[in-house]
This record gives structure tokens, sequence and C-alpha cells, in this order.
């Protein structure tokens, strides 16, 4: 059975082997100065609230186990407007504070290389929220703000691109 959440401020790093060892669980609403990467692709109004299991396995591994929602207006890859979004993800780590230990679990599970004995759980989740983002956000097929992809475009007369190509570029210049 997990613990309850073990009292401790936002801003505060979390003794993540304390944790592991009584198997407590932290739930944290992260802000923009804990996520900088985030913030500089998600913009001002955004909001990610996760939820984190710790514990350790029968070698004395510790392992975050847990889930993260969030909640942004972001660029469409596809369409590039922006667009609100909300999505959500797993987070399965295993932290560990020696290389050569990482790089031997590192074929069977994520490794997240911790120094000290604490860590913030920004540190714990940006990474998988950035990788989760979704590269396509419009729910419609096709979608209807993709820019038109037909050649020629909209108000050029067939004749000017079978003459010259850059005949529009041309009458831009002269405008």
């Amino acid at each position: 059975m997990i613990a309850p959440a073990m009292k401790t401020r936002p801003d505060q790093p979390l003794a993540y082997r304390e944790l592991a060892r009584r198997r407590a669980a932290v739930t944290r609403r992260l802000g923009p100065s804990s996520l900088p990467r985030w913030s500089a692709l998600a913009g001002e109004n955004w909001s990610v609230d996760t939820k984190l299991e710790f514990s350790l396995d029968e070698d004395g591994v510790v392992w975050v186990h847990g889930e993260f929602a969030a909640r942004a207006e972001l660029l469409c890859q596809r369409c590039l407007e922006v667009l609100p979004s909300e999505y959500s993800g797993r987070v399965d780590l295993c932290l560990v504070e020696d290389a050569q230990r990482a790089d031997e679990l590192a074929h069977s599970c994520d490794v997240l290389l911790v120094s000290g004995d604490q860590i913030d759980v920004s540190e714990i989740v940006e990474d998988e929220l950035l990788l989760g983002v979704p590269e396509q956000l419009c729910e419609q097929e096709p979608c209807v703000r993709l820019p038109d992809l037909s050649y020629p475009a909209p108000g050029v007369e067939e004749e000017e691109v079978q003459g010259n190509p850059f005949a529009a570029l041309g009458r831009l210049k002269a405008d």
C-alpha cells in the first residue's frame, strides 16, 4: 500500500531515497519557475499536475512511477496555429547516483542520473513532458486551418506561371 504524501513545500527538493523507503506519493502542480524549457514552448498560460509514487526494488534501486497532465496552448506542427491542448503521460524511471550503475540499467529501463540525495519534481517530469507533446493538435482530418497547397496560388493567372513563374514577384516589387 502506498503511504500518504509526505508534507513538503512545492518548491522544496525531495529526499527521494526516504520517499522510496516509505513508499510515499507526491502530488504537485508545477509552475513556470520550475519548468523553464516547458515554459519556453508553452508560453505563459499553462498548468502541469503530477502524481509520483516512489519505491525501492529488491536491489535497493529507487523507482518513480506516476503520471502528469498538461494543459497549454501549443503550436500545431501541421497547420502552424496555436491551439489549446490537453495531454497526459506516464513517468516510469529508475533513479541512480552512479554513472556506471546507470549504464548497467539503461538497457532494461529508463534511468535518471541524479547527483546527491535530493531531486526536484521538475527534474523527474520535464523531459517526459516535452517528449509527450503531440505533433498534430488538429482534430479534423483534413485540417481546415492548413494553408492552401495548390499551385498556382489563388489570384495568379495560369499563363503567368507558364511564361514566367517569377512574374508575381515582379509585380510585388513594382508595387
